[in-house]
């Protein structure tokens, strides 16, 4: 009823202000200076006010049909058809409101964009999920998804940003955007690489590069995922032919925040080939794009992860004091930030540390505490790093003496189970070949064999000129503009002068030798929803049995002898 005698007032307003123009006295066509008092206190005008005519009266009615038809209210005979509301008022006020709530929501949006960029993570993103209801433009909408799909993935929480990318792909499917998809896959592939899935993730990636990226920041985020993916599949020369089209990118588009996720990228790549000047060089310039002027622009999670590389980097090189400020800094600031994800990489880098120290006893707390928050994250790659950790531990432990071989293989081949399901080639390889070291210990030479033999099923990455296998021992190495790996020694003088690629592609057997025409790309596998709960991908993570930490800390006087030598 309220509604219905706002209508009616509005129309009776409008009226009024009908009948008052009409005795304005500019409507008179006389000049207002030359209007007498008595003009205009003048008696009312009888013809237009029908005093003699009666009113038309309408009977009142208690019958009052509130049905609805169409999307319009039918006025029954109680207010008259002289009240009736003319065509599309309804219509009118329904589209004021829609649009008054589109402007609220952009309102919303930019106000959550300023937070964000105030590092008030968590007030933005509840400004931006109460934006999420009233916005109505499917570009809005589409903007608004990412930047909750950002927000959660600096949180890590990866499944529910998983969702928010899954409503954007439908979004850019309704409106048949290019630029738009290749966003969504981009934002599909960075999820499923954090929770393990490195084809699907690779997958989504290439088709991300198939669409339009429109040639800008979006087209060098979607080359560090290729970057990143390959890596942890073990393609080397993949990921520096990623890194360096990353790299162009930002450079061209003067992207900080770009520019630095490609050096903490290369910085793991140098890393993983052992060559740690490299790595501690590349880590070195993220941080000092984090630190410096110009890290205005830049989020605290680019800064957290640069401080985290700048750790296992220096962890790698032995310089364990550095490394474990490093990580203690990154603990601080994702505590502060309630970056669960950054929280478990440093855990593991600081069990990295203890264990460089000798001192497996922290070593396994923190691999523990890394492995349940990989867990409960569902960040699979977490999870198989800390595996990793903890399984080097073990086997320190079992060559010492300590523990028996039991507990290492058991763990091993649990790992060898995770590493298997995510496709990381090198850590594969490298399980298999601890698995046949343990079983030889055991005197089941068939067994060892066995592993032996699948680990050399995966190829070592090697020299591109002198083809003997790289990341054997810390030497330097150098990378080719084709993207092709080759030790320090190796290198060309027509190479190190930074030679066009046509100039000394002869010299690159990699480039020399003949290759097959690249297949079209396969059809993008259709998003999914991951469940609420994710379990371990093979049951519940293998927990550090008491008896081994106790056999750890019993032997304090081996330990340090053991860090002595």
């Amino acid at each position: 009823m309220s509604a219905d005698f706002l209508f009616l007032s509005i129309i009776e307003v409008s009226k009024v202000c009908n009948r008052k123009d009409a005795m304005h006295p500019a409507a008179s066509g006389v000049p207002a200076h030359q209007l007498s008092a008595t003009r205009l206190l003048s008696s009312p005008d009888p013809s237009r006010h029908h005093l003699e005519d009666p009113p038309d009266v309408f009977p009142f009615s208690e019958e009052y049909p509130t049905e609805v038809r169409n999307g319009a209210i039918r006025w029954g005979s109680r207010f008259g058809p002289a009240h009736r509301p003319p065509a599309g008022v309804l219509e009118c006020f329904r589209i004021c409101r829609s649009r008054l709530d589109q402007y609220l929501a952009r309102r919303k949006i930019e106000r959550g964009v300023r937070l964000y960029g105030q590092n008030e993570q968590r007030l933005a993103v509840k400004v931006w999920l109460s934006a999420l209801r009233g916005v109505r433009h499917r570009s809005d909408k589409f903007a608004l998804l990412g930047h909750l799909y950002q927000a959660y993935m600096d949180f890590g929480k990866y499944r529910e940003s998983l969702e928010f990318a899954n409503r954007q792909l439908g979004i850019s499917e309704e409106l048949d955007s290019a630029p738009m998809r290749a966003e969504a896959y981009l934002n599909l592939a960075r999820a499923h690489q954090t929770l393990g899935g490195l084809d699907r993730a690779l997958s989504y990636a290439r088709h991300a590069l198939y669409n339009d990226c429109g040639g800008g920041s979006t087209a060098g985020c979607v080359h560090l995922t290729v970057a990143a993916v390959s890596l942890e599949l073990g393609a080397f020369s993949k990921a520096m032919d990623g890194f360096q089209k990353a790299l162009a990118v930002a450079q061209a588009q003067n992207d900080n925040t770009l520019l630095l996720q490609v050096y903490v990228g290369l910085s793991e790549l140098w890393r993983r080939l052992r060559d740690t000047e490299r790595a501690v060089a590349c880590a070195a310039r993220a941080c000092d794009l984090g630190r410096g002027p110009r890290s205005t622009d830049l989020n605290t999670r680019h800064h957290r992860t640069a401080l985290l590389q700048m750790a296992a980097a220096l962890r790698a090189r032995g310089e364990l004091g550095d490394a474990h400020d490093y990580c203690n800094e990154a603990l601080r600031l994702a505590a502060v930030a309630g970056d669960q994800g950054c929280y478990a990489r440093a855990m593991r880098i600081a069990g990295d540390v203890y264990r460089r120290k000798c001192d497996y006893g922290k070593a396994l707390r923190h691999y523990e505490v890394a492995m349940g928050a990989g867990q409960s994250l569902g960040d699979r790659l977490a999870q198989m790093e800390a595996m990793d950790g903890a399984a080097r531990c073990l086997e320190a432990l079992r060559l010492q003496g300590r523990i028996c071989n039991c507990r290492p293989l058991e763990f091993n081949t649990r790992l060898l189970e995770v590493a298997t399901s995510v496709g990381s080639k090198m850590l594969v390889r490298r399980v298999r070949l601890r698995l046949a070291d343990i079983y030889t210990a055991l005197g089941d030479n068939n067994a060892a064999a066995r592993q032996r033999r699948a680990a050399g099923a995966w190829a070592a990455p090697a020299c591109a000129r002198c083809r003997e296998p790289l990341a054997e021992r810390a030497e330097p190495l150098a990378s080719l503009p084709c993207a092709h790996i080759v030790h320090h020694a190796c290198m060309p003088e027509s190479w190190s002068r930074r030679s066009t690629r046509s100039s000394g592609g002869a010299e690159c057997a990699e480039c020399a030798s003949p290759r097959a025409p690249r297949a079209p790309p396969p059809a993008p596998p259709a998003p999914r929803s991951l469940p609420s709960q994710v379990d371990f991908p093979f049951g519940t993570p293998p927990t550090l049995r008491e008896s081994d930490l106790n056999s750890v800390l019993s032997d304090h006087s081996s330990q340090q002898a053991t860090s002595s030598v």
